[in-house]
This record gives structure tokens, sequence and C-alpha cells, in this order.
């Protein structure tokens, strides 16, 4: 093989380009172009961009010079050449606009996190308002009336910055977490708008134009049954702002080209969604959706970390020899390898999922298999996101770790991955609930073991082995009377062997001798024996471990 095209990331994977084919059938020649585009300005200006937006994050003005209140975000002008990368490149107007419709072929979720997934190689702060933008729009299609539809969903699917708007999902409160019943904003009856006070503690893309918000009508009932969904303008329809202020903005790790504040709600005007209390089952839908954009961040993630590890050992001379060629480095570089290519096939297939559903064509099984599937990739890939930036980093050596060079960066940003859009206790123990209520590991089941069957025999034999592990262990845990501390073990091994099982499968689109060769590796890298542990871990193991003689 020749030198790989490092100047377009597009170009230079073939493994993204077969999927992408795969899933947009005959539109993929017609989006190619789009693609390719994206993939040339993700490696070179919006990384560059990239550098400055994180050192020169934006800055929250609470007054003008007349002392009124404003709270307007001031951003760096190489943020907002992003935005026109991103939005302008159509990430978002790929699920809406019809003017794409024919480079994606009716499949816009492929085209979409296509384009997602290179913007994000080179920009992972960005990528998140631009998850909730589409998020916003999705929910206003879904739940919102005709007149809040045409008002903001063109808007939220413009190419054009001078007509975009963007979203924003403010969800979290001090007293609720991942805990979301515990929500204590309420909504007061205004006509056929409410009043919203309260307020809300972590809110990225803070100036966002629409917001999606959970509160609690008057009069509702406590936790999560009683929340309601509502749509929050942050312009008014006469042009005034609305009656919240933006109080600060978070100091964060990582991803600090974008804002994340702190909101305090003063009777701001909000319209319903959908029906009263079924606020946090409609929320679910854009929370699903910001999961597999989390996933797929974290496989771009892995991406850039394998590209700048591999971009460095291909030059760097140590030893008289280049970095590369010495064993221990294959050994890594092969190892960031085979986890990117890995998690790249089965985010896409959750992309894959989530197009047949949204189409209305999704059997049952694909259907259940969607819900298994959102929760766990999730949680694998943002983990594997931050291994695969501590070993890239690692590969630069010193450099890596000095915030001239990117690796610093994708390193804090790949933190995040982890935390945003719950937490790896919550995904695990939404995983079990799909089991629990859906029966949706038989749909795990059956894709797996068709996928298997299609396997080389080496790695068919293994993958055999441990379905009857998982399969065993399954029964272990229902018949546990308190087996929650057991979830994470099968979630991880399930993950393991349904990403291995996609990779080796040619009827699945893959199963080629690179693919093949990936899973060998994940297989022998990760692969458990499966013990449910019976050993259930108390406060008091913790203390005694971490602290005891």
């Amino acid at each position: 093989m020749g030198p790989p095209d490092l100047a377009n990331w597009f170009a230079s994977e073939p493994a993204l380009q077969r999927i992408l084919h795969r899933q947009l059938g005959e539109a993929f020649d017609r989006a190619r172009p789009r693609l390719s585009e994206m993939g040339r300005a993700a490696a070179n200006e919006v990384s560059q961009w990239a550098q400055v937006a994180d050192r020169q994050g934006p800055r929250l003005v609470q007054y003008d010079r007349e002392g009124r209140r404003i709270d307007e975000v001031e951003y760096h002008p190489a943020y907002r050449r992003m935005q026109q990368v991103a939005y302008g490149g159509g990430i978002v107007a790929a699920g809406y606009d019809p003017a794409l419709a024919g480079e994606h072929g009716g499949r816009p979720r492929a085209l979409a996190f296509g384009l997602g997934y290179l913007f994000a190689t080179g920009e992972a702060g960005l990528y998140c308002p631009v998850c909730m933008t589409d998020g916003a729009a999705r929910l206003l299609r879904l739940f919102g009336s005709p007149e809040l539809k045409d008002r903001y969903v063109p808007r939220l699917a413009s190419m054009d910055l001078a007509t975009l708007y963007t979203g924003a999902m403010f969800l979290t409160e001090q007293e609720g977490g991942s805990d979301v019943g515990q929500v204590q904003t309420s909504a007061r009856p205004d006509g056929s708008a409410s009043r919203l006070t309260g307020q809300k503690w972590f809110c990225s893309n803070v100036d966002a134009d629409v917001v999606m918000i959970l509160a609690r009508p008057e009069g509702a009932p406590e936790g999560t049954r009683g929340l309601g969904l509502y749509c929050l303008p942050r312009t008014l329809p006469d042009g005034g702002r609305n009656r919240y202020r933006i109080d600060r903005l978070k100091e964060k790790l990582g991803v600090r080209s974008m804002p994340t504040g702190e909101v305090t709600l003063e009777g701001a005007l909000a319209y319903p969604l959908g029906e009263p209390g079924q606020g946090f089952r409609q929320m679910a839908e854009m929370l699903n959706l910001s999961r597999l954009y989390n996933a797929v961040g974290s496989a771009a993630g892995m991406r850039r970390s394998f590209l700048e590890a591999y971009a460095w050992a291909s030059r760097r001379v140590a030893f008289g020899q280049k970095l590369v060629e010495h064993p221990l480095m294959s050994e890594t570089l092969l190892d960031l390898a085979a986890e990117q290519r890995g998690a790249l096939a089965w985010v896409f297939r959750a992309v894959e999922l989530l197009d047949r559903a949204d189409a209305g064509a999704a059997t049952a099984g694909e259907a259940r298999a969607l819900r298994l599937l959102t929760p766990m990739v999730k949680a694998y890939t943002a983990k594997k996101a931050v291994w695969a930036a501590s070993e890239g980093l690692e590969v630069l050596g010193g450099n890596g770790y000095i915030e001239d060079w990117p690796m610093a960066r994708v390193l804090r940003d790949a933190q995040v991955l982890p935390i945003w859009e719950g937490a790896t206790s919550v995904l695990v123990l939404d995983a079990f609930r799909a089991i629990q209520k859906s029966s949706a590991h038989e749909a795990f089941f059956e894709e797996v073991q068709g996928l298997v069957a299609d396997a080389p025999a080496p790695v068919q034999e293994r993958l055999g082995e441990l379905l009857d592990q998982l399969s065993t262990g399954l029964s272990e845990l229902y018949q546990e009377p308190s087996a929650e501390h057991m979830l994470r073990d099968w979630t991880w091994a399930a993950s393991l062997v349904w990403e291995a099982a996609l990779l080796s499968s040619k009827k699945a689109g893959h199963g080629s001798e690179a693919d093949v060769r990936a899973a060998r590796r994940l297989l022998a890298r990760n692969a458990p024996v499966l013990m449910l542990r019976g050993d259930r871990a108390t406060p008091e193991d913790v203390t005694l471990v971490g602290f005891g003689p």
C-alpha cells in the first residue's frame, strides 16, 4: 500500500467510504463531493481553527455599555468559520432539507453522521451544538405544532449562518443530574404558552436560539411522570429578549470552544410540546440521538488519535529507524487502528438502524436491537475514546503533552464523552431496562449469531465461545436477587462481541482482510473469560481496599 492521503480524512479512510457506499447506495456518488470536501476541510482549516477557538474560547458579556442586561456570548472568528463548515456543510440539513435528498437517497442519517464524523475528527467542541441543533429540530418535527415547526425547523436546518438558529437542551439542575425526576423548574400556564421559573445547571450552547427544556407544570406529580417538554425561544416573536439570564460560563476541562453555562429562568415564555406528563419520554428522542452523536464523536476522536500517532511515528527517527519500524510501536499503532475500525463499524450499524427506524422500515427485531445498541455503543466507545487519546498522546511523547500540539486538546475533549448524555452506570442500567422490558437481548443474540455464522473459522470459534458465556451469564443475572453490580461486565463483553462480529461479517458489509485482522486483534486484547462476580462491592469494601492496612 502507498502512503495514506492525510490531507483529506475522507480519502484516507477506505473503511468509511465502504460503509457509506453500502448505506447510501446509488446516492453515494452524488454525496461523495460533499463528503470529500468535509474530509479536506476538517484535516486542514478546521483543525487549525479548532486550536485557536480552544485557546480563545467564548466570553459572556452580561451588560452593554449603557448597563442594559444583554447576556451575549462573544466568539473568536475561528469558531464562526467552523460553524460555516459544519452547518454550511449540511450536517444538520441532511436530515431536514429536501435539497439534500438526492445525496442521501432516503437515508439521511448516514449522510449526516458521515459528515459529522469527519468534522468531529477535527473539532469536538462545536460538534455538541451541532448535535443539539439537530435534536431540537427532531423534537419539533415529532411533537411541535404546525406553527412551531414552520417557525423554527427550517432555520435550525439552515446552511446559511445569516438565517441559522442553533439549538440546545437544558436538562440538568443542581438537584438532579442523572436523576431527572428531581427537576424543580416549574411551568405556569399563560394562554397557549407557559411561564418557566427555575435554574438549569449545565446548559451547553447556552446562547442557543431554540432550547428544548423540561419543567414541571403546576400541580403535576413528582418524578419523571410529572414533567413536561417545552420549546424555549431565546428571542420572543416581537423581537424582545426572553425572560431568562445567563449567570456565568463554566470553566471546563475540554470542549472549551463551545459555551456551557448556568441559567436562571424568570418567568420565561415557552411553548408546550406534546402531551402533559410525557416530557421525559419525548425528551428521550433527543437524548438517544445525542447518544449516537456522542458515539460518532468517540469514533472520530479515536480516528484523530490514530492519525496523529501514525503521522508522528512515520516521520520521527529514534535509535536509527523510524518509530513505526520498532516492533513495540507497531503493536501500539495496530491496537489504535483496530479499536478505531471496530468502533466505526459498530457506530454506523446504529446509524443504519436509526435510518430504518425513522423511515418506518425497521423490523421489530431491528427496533429492539437499536434500543439496546444505543446505550451500549455510547458507553463502550466513549471509554475507548479516552483510552485512544491517552495512547495517541503517549506516542508523541513530551510533545503530545504540550498544548502547541493537538493531542493534549484531543485528550481533554475526549474525557467528556463518558459523562455527557448519561455516564457509564446510567447507560448500563438503561441497556438492562431494554432487556427486561422489551427482551432486547433476543435481538442481540439473533443478530450476532447471524454475523458469527459468516465469520472466518478462528474468529467464529472464539465468538461462539463468548456468546455461550454471555447467554449463561444472562441466566445467572436473572437468578441473582440483586445483580446490579454484575451488569457492566456483561455489557462490556456483549459490546466487544457485537463489534468484532460486525467486523468479521461480509454479510454486514465488512469482512475484508483488514476488518478480520482488526477483529482478531480486538478479541486477543480484550476478550474476557466472562465470570459474573459473586462478591458484590460494598462501601465498606471500597474503604477497606482504598485505605485499609
